[in-house]
């Protein structure tokens, strides 16, 4: 209903929108924050597994871009055999890269509440970004939109911060037995 009342006059409808509350603007700074710590914890993990499974010269990830971090990291869980680890990872970056595109639109684009709901619109006059967001070229006098409903919202804010968490005690837990996995590795490879 928001997308087409949105629809029919776009600029009345941002006039009557408002600033996000305090709340609103917590909930953008925890998502983005919480994905960035997922991040940089999956890129830890990456170059780990990757270190003890193929060597040094295999750490690459600060040169990834945010969009292959999570795929990279199921690559790098893949090297891993069957056990727990593999697992949680896999459900981890799995769990999380549903969340990148929230994460990017609230670090990108402009977000307004919508007097009355509890919803936020998001909002991009930035053609590189609104194509992005749908693959469609933007004109120059559309303004490209999404309508974020925030019922329920804080669960998944959890969840991205509970997977995040994982990630970083498993981070911690590969760097503290990273000598056991490279062992284990190089007996698997010549096995």
């Amino acid at each position: 209903m928001l997308k087409a009342i949105f629809e029919q006059n776009p600029e009345t409808f941002v006039e009557k929108t408002e600033d996000p509350s305090s709340t609103d603007y917590a909930l953008i700074g925890k998502v983005v924050q919480f994905y960035c710590f997922a991040d940089f914890n999956g890129r830890r993990i990456i170059d780990l597994l990757r270190h003890a499974a193929i060597g040094s010269d295999a750490r690459n990830a600060s040169r990834l871009q945010d969009a292959q971090v999570f795929p990279e990291l199921r690559k790098a869980a893949s090297l891993l055999w069957s056990c727990p680890l593999q697992d949680g990872i896999l459900r981890a970056s799995d769990i999380i890269e549903m969340h990148r595109a929230h994460r990017h639109n609230f670090a990108h684009w402009a977000a307004r509440r919508v007097k009355g709901e509890n919803a936020l619109i998001l909002l991009s006059k930035n053609a590189r970004e609104a194509k992005r967001r749908d693959g469609e070229v933007q004109e120059p006098d559309e303004l490209k939109f999404a309508i974020m409903p925030l019922d329920g919202f804080e669960d998944e804010v959890r969840k991205l911060a509970d997977h995040g968490a994982y990630l970083a005690q498993q981070a911690s837990h590969i760097q503290l037995h990273i000598e056991e996995f490279r062992s284990e590795f190089r007996l698997r490879l010549n096995s």
